[in-house]
């Protein structure tokens, strides 16, 4: 019986529900118990910018990854998917041959610069941004979609369980008929479509946690039921790139946003999204793979510091470990961003922990849940439920205890604000910079100087010294955690109003000084919120 349900679930995952709760328990923990995979391939390195040496996505982030996870001995045991270049169908099921192509016609540094300053797509929001090429790209790229098709496939036969694609260049950006963001091919869409149209899956989920939206992937999926996209991504109402409306929490029913509209949250914050939104909603929605968009630049010390997120390495080896329990030995992670080493290497070594689970002896530190989200974040959590209400019956559900806990502390029911969009301005002054073909090529993020990056290195350092492995890692039933969520409109009338003043500075075209001030907000609110607004008289410019 048990092997006919093995069979069953190898070729029609979702067939596994019709066995019973006992043998379904058994099948999860076979293939929970199937090695590790990982791909990885020094021809990746090649890939490479000759004109300009202050690239963050450099070939050292693959290599020192991978470098930890073998002294780690994280993948001692695991098996080895060897890197092979995605042929031209495969690259078909997401990118024009037109694109492939024009890619592999460039041969020289010159030529690649040249083709990363072109604006030439019938889609202005699309055109090449913030991407660089040289002569051995095309190998690199063709390798990096190449090892996640076969990761994928090789978890499908059963060869592996969970598994991690080690790979660059990053995928997550790049459109259809346009690479963009570092990104050439997009790598966790074509292996998404290859799971479905090749090997038979019902239903794929993308779970991307890089601070950057998954922009590329999007337009990849957005049409297709069977793929599912969730995105954790730095929105802060508009004003942080691409600087569209598209990336606010308001999708269709197969994608979940969440837009951070502040600054500094942790990996509390992030697993509270999890616990409250994300999670129901893919345990109703039963996917048979789950693929993890993984980039490490929401990461706690990443190069944009207190700008960016405050996500330590642990707390991704928790948002893995619980994706994993969703899909078991069907997780799969392939790497995008993370630029600043002492994160990211932490980071993955964490993540890789949480895909391989208990049993295969990687126990995690334990994670806290805060007693209150971020104000910004909690009110995306919020506006998710609300809004994907109409969509699964676990936000329904949940949506009905919002609204009774607000009533319950004598406070009003909970309603979405007006929606705010600060990047008119910016979207418009962007367009018009790649019009004039004025675009930069380069050195578009200088690095950090020596007492940032080693105060950085030391704050990382005192949090991986301060790992505690001996509380056990927090589990909650559904309807826990509920205090969290209790939503204070005052705060938000006032974040209102002041979003307001700066939604005119972008009417009046001060671009620049929009983005400045609404990051600046962003980061000075989000500390507010987890405490009575009056307390303190230096909130009393929000007044």
């Amino acid at each position: 019986m048990l092997r006919s349900a093995l069979l069953a679930y190898r070729i029609a995952p979702n067939n596994v529900r019709l066995f019973s709760a006992s043998c379904k328990t058994r099948i999860q923990g076979l293939l929970s118990a199937r090695p590790f995979g990982f791909a990885y391939d020094e021809r990746m390195l090649a890939h490479d910018c000759p004109y300009d040496s202050t690239m963050a996505e450099k070939p050292e982030r693959m290599k020192l990854i991978y470098e930890r996870l073998v002294n780690e001995k994280q993948l001692e045991k695991a098996v080895n998917i060897p890197a092979r270049p995605a042929t031209d169908e495969e690259l078909a099921l997401n990118h024009p041959l037109e694109l492939v192509k024009e890619l592999e016609e460039l041969k020289t540094p010159e030529q690649c610069e040249d083709y990363c300053r072109e604006f030439n797509s019938p889609h202005p929001f699309r055109d090449k941004e913030i991407l660089w090429l040289g002569p051995r790209s095309m190998e690199a790229a063709r390798l990096a979609a190449g090892a996640s098709i076969d990761l994928v496939k090789a978890s499908v036969e059963g060869r592996i369980g969970n598994g991690f694609a080690i790979v660059r260049p990053p995928g997550h950006h790049a459109y259809g008929k346009t690479p963009q963001g570092y990104c050439v091919f997009n790598n966790v869409a074509v292996a998404a479509k290859y799971a479905v149209e090749k090997l038979g899956l019902e239903k794929v989920a993308i779970v991307d946690f890089d601070i950057h939206p998954a922009n590329g992937t999007l337009p990849s999926v957005r049409d297709d039921s069977r793929l599912h996209l969730t995105s954790f991504h730095a929105y802060h109402h508009g004003a942080f790139w691409p600087f569209e409306r598209e990336y606010d929490y308001d999708t269709k029913k197969e994608q979940i946003f969440f837009p951070l509209n502040g600054a500094m949250n942790t990996e509390g914050d992030y697993l509270s999204a999890f616990h409250h939104v994300l999670l129901p909603v893919l345990k109703e929605w039963k996917p048979d793979m789950i693929l993890i968009s993984a980039g490490f630049d929401a990461g706690y010390c990443d190069i944009m510091l207190d700008m960016g997120q405050s996500v330590k390495a642990h707390g991704y080896g928790h948002m893995a470990r619980q994706l994993a329990e969703v899909a078991p030995g069907r997780t799969l992670a392939i790497l995008e961003g993370g630029y600043f080493p002492h994160n990211y290497v932490e980071s993955a070594h964490m993540m890789v922990k949480g895909l391989q689970d208990n049993t295969q002896n990687a126990p995690l530190p334990a994670v806290e849940y805060p007693p209150l989200v971020q104000g910004p974040l909690r009110e995306t959590i919020l506006n998710n439920i609300h809004h994907h209400a109409r969509h699964w019956q676990c936000m329904r559900d949940k949506l009905e205890r919002v609204q009774q806990q607000q009533k319950r502390v004598g406070l009003a029911e909970y309603t979405p604000s007006p929606r705010l969009f600060l990047g008119h301005g910016i979207r418009d002054y962007w367009n018009m910079v790649k019009e004039m073909r004025a675009v930069r090529t380069r050195e578009w993020f200088p690095p950090l100087d020596a007492a940032t990056t080693q105060a950085s290195i030391d704050k990382i350092d005192a949090v991986k010294k301060a790992y505690d492995y001996s509380k056990p890692c927090p589990t909650h039933a559904e309807g826990a955690l509920m205090e969290q969520l209790v939503r204070h409109s005052l705060y938000f009338e006032l974040i209102q109003a002041k979003l307001s003043l700066i939604t005119d500075l972008g009417r009046k075209g001060a671009c620049r000084q929009l983005h400045q001030e609404c990051t600046g907000l962003s980061v000075h609110v989000q500390r507010i919120l987890r405490f009575p607004l009056w307390k303190d008289s230096k909130y009393d410019d929000l007044r």
